[in-house]
């Protein structure tokens, strides 16, 4: 994991939780704040010395490369020169939604060579010659890990690869992206205290069967016990936010049976700032309140990052092995739920090693 807050999943995660944020001021960008009566730079949550300087692909690869250095170290992958390990390890990178609006990139080179070249450069870059049949990309927004994950679980059932990396990443500190969340009014300033803080981080999830695993002598950080998706009938992009049914729906599928008392453990939520997730959020409480009670404990990445858009339920899956790692998990379980402003909804349920929900 990269983030603002360290080049690593280790650093990372200790400083969220400790409670550290660093925003910074944007200097692309001015909005009003009329207490001082004049311009002030938009604050977000950038990585200084990594992104510096790049637009979006150039963003996207610099994201990708920390990423991918931590996880080689944490998990202590083979080289490159291992031909038999790497030919056998699938790829699903979640990209943000490829909105011609955002992205001058699709405009001009349309969204399949633009992702191709960038495939291409980052082969390169991380010395991998990765076979075609085994890479994919999802578009899903906040909710792409779910959505990648349940791809996963297809791909390694069909043995089609021994292993996956789920590579999410995202960066709404590109300047046409921040004049596209301005645009739509989305943006967290003086004068519109609802809104997102933007930010940029990536992350990578090894993911295997667990006999694989055990095997090549993996050592297991969680286990995934269940992915759900949706897409609600509205979204924030449509001008109709849903209500939070299809999140509803997405999370009663992951959800335990569990006793009285409901779900123990931690929900790590992409709540944001902004009113429409706020909303849904309410909706899908009322809905689950004998499900989730006070052993539930709702931890909000945004409020040390902001928003890291497609690279959030990532984060919060790193989030949650590092808090059973250094046991200071509310439990043996964590929900990872994400909704995206497209209305797509994912909801992910991952368990401490060594033992089963």
């Amino acid at each position: 994991m990269v983030s603002s807050l360290g080049w690593g999943v280790v650093s990372s995660c200790a400083a969220i939780r400790a409670g550290l944020t660093r925003p910074q001021p944007l200097h692309d960008v001015y909005v009003t704040d009329r207490e001082l009566l004049g311009p002030v730079p938009l604050m977000g949550h950038p990585i200084p010395g990594l992104t510096d300087g790049f637009g979006p692909l150039g963003r996207w690869l610099q994201l990708a490369q920390a990423s991918m250095a931590d996880l080689r170290e944490t998990a202590h992958l083979p080289p490159t020169s291992d031909v038999r390990f790497w030919s056998q390890t699938g790829w699903l990178f979640v990209l943000p939604h490829l909105d011609p609006a955002r992205y001058l990139e699709v405009q001009d080179f349309g969204s399949d060579l633009m992702k191709s070249s960038w495939l291409e450069r980052l082969g390169q870059l991380l010395g991998l010659d990765w076979p075609r049949r085994a890479v994919h990309f999802v578009h899903a927004g906040h909710a792409g890990t779910a959505a990648a994950l349940q791809l996963a679980q297809q791909l390694l059932t069909a043995r089609h690869v021994e292993r996956l990396v789920v590579l999410s990443m995202d960066s709404y500190l590109d300047e046409t992206s921040l004049e596209w969340l301005q645009m739509h009014g989305r943006l967290k300033t003086p004068d519109r205290p609802v809104g997102l803080k933007p930010g940029e981080s990536a992350a990578c999830l090894l993911v295997e069967l667990p006999q694989v695993a055990r095997q090549r002598g993996a050592p297991v950080l969680a286990t995934i016990e269940a992915v759900a998706t949706g897409s609600e009938k509205g979204s924030r992009m449509a001008g109709q936010p849903g209500t939070g049914e299809i999140l509803t729906q997405a999370l009663e599928q992951v959800l335990p049976q569990t006793p009285a008392g409901g779900f123990a453990g931690d929900l790590i939520s992409d709540l944001n700032g902004e009113e429409w997730r706020a909303r849904a959020w309410g909706f899908v409480q009322v809905r689950l309140r004998d499900r989730l009670g006070e052993r539930t404990r709702l931890l909000l990445p945004c409020t040390s990052l902001g928003d890291v858009g497609a690279a959030s339920g990532a984060v919060g899956v790193c989030m949650a092995t590092r808090a059973f790692a250094r046991k200071y998990a509310m439990g043996e379980q964590a929900l990872i739920v994400s909704s995206a402003e497209h209305g797509e909804v994912g909801a992910i349920r991952v368990h401490a090693p060594g033992g089963q929900a």
